[in-house]
């Protein structure tokens, strides 16, 4: 069903679309961060980085400036958002090795 939801950052959970035969739903699997941003959570990783998902919704802000990094699964979707004090994540950071470690740092420093 639907809900609400908290509102923290506005937007939509879609089930992901893929334009490709290959790229399966679930998604299951590493892919690279695209267009990383300097949000604080996200500030040491870069493009390109690995990092694993399991899924297959994603959350769509209705501001694409709340995005602070992609990922392509036979489509382009958020793989990291944030707004104000509020950060979250599409991938397992716990599953993504240096990468989740990484991002599991700047959130411990993190003091909005």
């Amino acid at each position: 069903g639907e809900t609400p939801g908290l509102d923290w950052i506005g937007g939509e959970v879609r089930r992901l679309e893929t334009s490709s035969p290959a790229a399966k739903i679930p998604h299951m699997g590493w892919n690279a961060l695209i267009d990383v941003t300097a949000q604080p959570v996200t500030a040491s990783l870069a493009d390109g980085q690995p990092v694993y998902f399991t899924h297959s919704f994603a959350f769509f802000p209705r501001d694409p400036a709340h995005v602070s990094a992609w990922a392509d699964h036979g489509g382009r979707f958020p793989a990291a958002v944030a707004r104000g004090n509020v950060a979250g994540v599409q991938f397992h950071p716990e599953k993504s090795q240096g990468s989740g470690l990484a991002l599991l740092a700047n959130f411990l420093e993190w003091c909005p």
